[in-house]
């Protein structure tokens, strides 16, 4: 690192320009992509920050004391320095892809590829390692996108060869025969909400709480010719959550879909996946295991899961001819949202109980025996619910199930339950909350919801309303499982073993 920074170092000083500094640093580091894009693009994702005081810096641009023994170069007071800017990268989106990963997707990309390439394009290329792999691999033309000019400086020396504009892989023109690329992860919270409003305009398609690599990876997919290759490092969550399920039901009716694993990203707070197709070439059999399409299809959230074998599909159904949905027995709504116009949790819990307080928890407080007391004032709280909800008998649920089981509370006593549970009152005398619990947190019921629905770490109301109860339980509670859903022992095994995949 000590080349690039003292250029970057160098170039700051005299043009107090990020993307001047980011271009020396590149450039310091000539005849080798792979450094380029490690080291330069590591200063390229920095802040130009002037320093208070004569401070140093380490390699991995940590600011220690001048005299400090893992400083490797001085700034002095009033000089600019890079400055690591993790809120501008979580904001934009910006995360550069490993090495390994970047050749992988690229090997996958022309492995799905089925025409004589002449452009391969990342619609979102950063500082550039996928155009690196490019490089590598084809003899074709190569484009970059990137929104960042600072980035794609680093990306033009990287890679000499590429043509890298500065521009928005949204609103860029292009059709490509190769399409590689980790588009930018932006949650909703970060997006732009004049973007978000224009792209649901544009895509009604969307729904809920979408991530921006979602739209970004539809509309880059439709720009590849037909019989051109794809692969993409997408968030995990992508691949089950209900926003996307449109945009899987149609990838997977149009182009034929060749690889899909998970991949390890450093420092990534969600799932990881590599997918690749062949444009317009579907539908095909899903891989890993040659599961048809239209079996696929037949799932309720369309899930990309590698895990899914023939016959899946078929397991699914069969459970669900001999069952009627737990919404039809009973009411489920997510619990109440202990905040509002009078400020947030704290003007409205309390550690002491009080005549007109009630009884609150949260998942959390369920999981270590603990109960709150909540004023309970409807007209100062979004979503407050109705006392009714909380004060029969019920079930709670777990809304964030992260990886592992599903875990539900029986409660009697009248807990109001916070917005982080799902509550499940039965509405029918023949099944109690016990029984429901039961089959809430049965290790068959979490495989088949795996299948159907995909690993996800949310349950809201609309999956548990379709948890599937045996017809059988309504008059004859006290049947078994498998054999209220008239199961085989392979069948049975084969959901308890999805259950923990």
């Amino acid at each position: 690192m000590l080349k690039p920074l003292t250029a970057w170092l160098s170039a700051a000083a005299k043009t107090e320009d990020p993307e001047r500094a980011a271009a020396a640093a590149a450039e310091s580091l000539a005849g080798d992509p792979w450094e380029i894009v490690q080291q330069a693009g590591q200063l390229a994702r920095c802040q130009m920050v002037a320093a208070s005081q004569d401070l140093g810096l380490t390699c991995t641009l940590a600011v220690r004391p001048v005299d400090h023994p893992a400083t490797i170069s001085v700034v002095p007071k009033g000089a600019p320095y890079p400055a690591h800017d993790r809120t501008g990268r979580r904001k934009r989106g910006a995360y550069d892809t490993p090495t390994d990963m970047a050749r992988a997707t690229v090997t996958a990309a022309l492995q799905a590829n089925t025409r004589t390439p002449h452009m391969a394009i990342d619609p979102a290329c950063g500082t550039g390692a996928f155009l690196v792999a490019l490089a590598e691999q084809v003899q074709c033309r190569i484009m970059g996108v990137e929104l960042d000019p600072v980035a794609a400086a680093v990306a033009r020396i990287a890679v000499p060869r590429a043509e890298v504009i500065v521009g928005d892989g949204f609103t860029t023109d292009y059709e490509a025969d190769i399409l590689v690329g980790n588009p930018p992860f932006v949650p909703p919270e970060r997006q732009d909400k004049k973007l978000r409003d224009h792209l649901r305009a544009t895509m009604p398609w969307l729904k809920g709480r979408f991530d921006l690599s979602v739209p970004f990876a539809a509309a880059a997919v439709e720009r590849v010719r037909k019989g051109g290759g794809i692969a993409m490092i997408l968030p995990a969550p992508l691949m089950v959550q209900p926003y996307a399920t449109p945009l899987r039901r149609a990838w997977l009716e149009q182009h034929a879909i060749t690889h899909l694993s998970p991949s390890p990203f450093p420092g990534a707070q969600v799932g990881i996946v590599c997918i690749a197709m062949t444009a317009d070439a579907g539908p095909a059999p899903f891989p890993n295991h040659g599961l048809s399409p239209q079996d696929l299809g037949t799932l309720e959230a369309v899930p990309f899961h590698p895990a899914l074998q023939p016959g899946d599909p078929t397991l699914v159904g069969m459970v669900r001819a001999a069952s009627i949905p737990l919404g039809e027995i009973a009411t489920v709504d997510t619990g109440v949202v202990s905040h509002g116009s009078l400020g947030g949790k704290d003007a409205l819990l309390h550690a002491t109980p009080t005549p007109d307080r009630v009884p609150y928890v949260d998942a959390i407080d369920l999981a270590e025996n603990r109960t709150r007391w909540l004023d309970y004032q409807p007209e100062h709280m979004h979503r407050a619910k109705s006392p009714a909800l909380f004060e029969s008998p019920k079930v709670l649920v777990q809304r964030l199930r992260g990886r592992g089981p599903i875990r539900a509370w029986v409660d009697h006593s009248g807990l109001y339950a916070g917005h982080t549970l799902t509550v499940v009152r039965p509405d029918v005398p023949t099944l109690s909350p016990e029984q429901i619990h039961t089959l809430i947190t049965h290790p068959m019921v979490d495989g088949l919801l795996r299948m159907e629905r995909g690993s996800r770490l949310d349950l809201y109301p609309k999956d548990v309303r379709s948890i599937p109860i045996p017809q059988a339980w309504l008059t004859h509670p006290e049947t078994g499982l498998t054999e209220a859903w008239g199961l085989d022992r392979a069948q049975a095994e084969r959901l308890l073993a999805f259950s923990i995949e």
